[in-house]
């Protein structure tokens, strides 16, 4: 089975041929250089790099979900209905939104089905986990399903077992933070990577004090897209240390100033208390695992420092670096190519 794979990033476009399970190859466009981030620009360059690689036959296209209105988790068949709502009613702005279109446009000109698989918006939440003090305000899934999903499942067949049988907590650690509360192969609760929940990240704000943060709406000092980009974008450490460079920040971390460090150490402490608050979704029942996942999960230091916050649980740790999103993708096509799952009608 030859399977393309499409992940637009906002800097950035991925793409991967596998052939089954092992990759042809996979390529990266950098739209910091080649500054061409629309769907026409990201569409002309991946059927030029197609053409350039002789690419002739597909058996399906598989691209990153993107902010669609609530969804299960699952492969879904890209149709006219998605299309339209990633245009007209899309969550939230982000590159995401355009790989749904990207694969469609390049699976019609193969002749074969497009796909999505486990949007950003995946929706299992149990409904009342939405609520918030104030009714006209509702909690939404907008999380890493599509990383936290697979390294669940892989630390599955790691350990000989079933997702569906077991209680995770995942940690993504990426440029936005999501933790995702699994049990028995339901993510009951999440903590939203976008809205402003949680730990600050290398990006975003995280939790901040509610009358401070309307107070400094209605300051005039800065534009409600100034304040959303602070939220996401802009917040985190960058507000702080001005820099999204974590591989820099871990070099430089123990000649750092002490105000500085405090800023990463206070992010590393707001990890471990994302985890924590997570422990209440299993109802009393035994957590068989931590796992980290995300590029942040490549700093040692960072997960070891959570383990020591955590010591006194007892749940073990697993970690999972990087993002495994190519891959998860591949997955969710061939389970549907092979038989062993439906794809879903969006």
């Amino acid at each position: 089975m030859k399977i393309l794979v499409i992940n637009p990033g906002s800097t950035s476009t991925k793409i991967a041929l596998f052939n089954d399970k092992d990759t042809v190859f996979e390529h990266k466009f950098d739209h910091a250089i080649d500054n061409k981030t629309s769907f026409e620009d990201r569409l002309a360059l991946i059927k030029a790099f197609l053409a350039e690689n002789k690419v002739r036959e597909l058996d399906a296209v598989v691209g990153r979900g993107g902010m669609l209105p609530p969804v299960s988790s699952g492969t879904y068949l890209i149709n006219k209905k998605m299309l339209d709502d990633l245009i007209h009613r899309a969550q939230a702005k982000h590159a995401s939104n355009l790989g749904a279109p990207l694969a469609k446009s390049i699976a019609d000109e193969f002749k074969v089905n497009a796909y999505i698989v486990d949007p950003v918006t995946t929706d299992e939440i149990i409904p009342r986990h939405k609520l918030t003090g104030i009714p006209e305000i509702k909690r939404y899934a907008a999380w890493h399903a599509l990383n936290q999903k697979a390294v669940s499942r892989q630390y599955a067949l790691d350990t000989n077992r079933n997702y569906d049988d077991l209680n995770l907590i995942v940690a993504h650690l990426g440029g936005g933070f999501s933790f995702g509360a699994h049990r028995k192969g339901r993510v009951v609760n999440v903590i939203n990577a976008l809205a402003g929940e949680g730990p600050m990240t290398p990006e975003r704000s995280g939790f901040v004090p509610p009358q401070a943060l309307i107070e400094l709406c209605y300051s005039k000092k800065y534009t409600k897209d100034e304040l959303l980009g602070m939220i996401a974008g802009n917040g985190g450490l960058f507000a702080h240390l001005k820099t999204k460079d974590l591989m820099g920040l871990e070099k430089q971390y123990t000649t750092l100033a002490a105000e500085d460090r405090d800023v990463i150490d206070e992010m590393i402490t707001g990890i471990s208390r994302a985890i924590c608050s997570l422990i209440p979704e299993f109802g009393g029942e035994a957590i068989d695992q931590i796992l980290f996942t995300g590029g942040v999960a490549y700093w040692k230091m960072i997960i070891e420092k959570v383990k020591i916050d955590l010591t006194i649980l007892p749940i073990g740790f697993s970690v999972y670096p990087g993002e495994k999103e190519l891959g998860s993708l591949r997955d969710g096509a061939i389970r549907v190519l092979s038989g062993e799952e439906k794809a879903k009608e969006y």
